[in-house]
């Protein structure tokens, strides 16, 4: 299942235009849990970036232009639980949705054990307050 590499892929790409929804996942997804992505990838354009290379500006960036560009309707970022760096994936795509208003979908995933749970943006958002995150917890 083809998932190229988002930073590597260009923002105009003829991969991207054959699908009106997009699946960006953690990297380590592909060696990690591959029948998840293959799953998840069916009828949607697949990239993958891990940030523990790349700094999630340059990732913010890039994508912010292929969603510009595209308009998907749908963009599900689908990542392992528990890892901060896969965390800044949610958190890239609750930026964008905000930012440009969008009409895309936003769905988040993540892996645990396993078994793929879908995450609520509201979580995705608290989660980057850890103010907020105390008081529940409290």
């Amino acid at each position: 299942m083809q998932c190229p590499m988002l930073l590597s892929t260009n923002v105009g790409a003829r991969y991207l235009r054959q699908y009106n929804q997009f699946l960006v996942i953690g990297s380590c997804v592909i060696q990690e849990h591959p029948k998840i992505q293959e799953k998840y990838s069916k009828n949607r354009a697949c990239l993958h970036v891990c940030l523990e290379t790349y700094h999630m500006n340059m990732v913010e960036t890039k994508l912010a232009c292929m969603v510009k560009i595209h308009k998907p309707t749908e963009l599900v970022v689908l990542t392992v639980d528990g890892s901060p760096h896969c965390f800044q994936l949610h958190v890239i795509a609750e930026d964008l949705h905000r930012y440009f208003d969008l009409d895309t979908v936003v769905k988040h995933l993540v892996i645990e054990q396993g078994k793929v749970h879908e995450i609520d943006g509201v979580a995705v958002k608290t989660a980057r307050h850890l103010h907020k995150v105390q008081r529940l917890l409290e």
